[in-house]
């Protein structure tokens, strides 16, 4: 019996370090929670959420001029607006002189971008 309790005691205190790091490791942008974006350049966006978190969203390629155009409102689509902005979705903006354009996200990670661009 003490040695099961001992088991049990060093399992939960195993889950409640872990948990914290695991959660780190995903960071959540909800698509209905968008508030505001800037763009680093044309495959970096910097989003903040309604209670004003910083999420550095990659895109692949076709936002071009995305970087000149800070005033153009932005299309999320994801898989639903409840759910998590994930590798995938897309970001759609009309460019002044090309029309829609659409770009995909490549990952998302919470916070500001480590190093400034080049």
């Amino acid at each position: 019996m003490k040695a099961s309790k001992m088991v049990l005691a060093g399992v939960l205190i195993g889950l409640s370090i872990v948990n914290p790091v695991l959660a780190a490791e995903k960071a959540c942008l909800q698509n209905n929670r968008i508030w505001g974006w800037q763009a680093i350049d044309q495959r970096t966006l910097l989003l903040t959420d309604r209670s004003y978190k910083r999420f550095t969203v990659h895109l692949t390629g076709g936002c071009i001029g995305l970087d000149k155009y800070a005033g153009v409102g932005l299309v999320v689509r994801s898989k639903t607006s409840l759910g998590c902005l994930s590798q995938g979705d897309s970001i759609v903006f009309n460019s002044p002189g090309l029309g829609p354009l659409s770009c995909f996200v490549m990952s998302v990670d919470e916070g500001t971008p480590s190093t400034p661009p080049a």
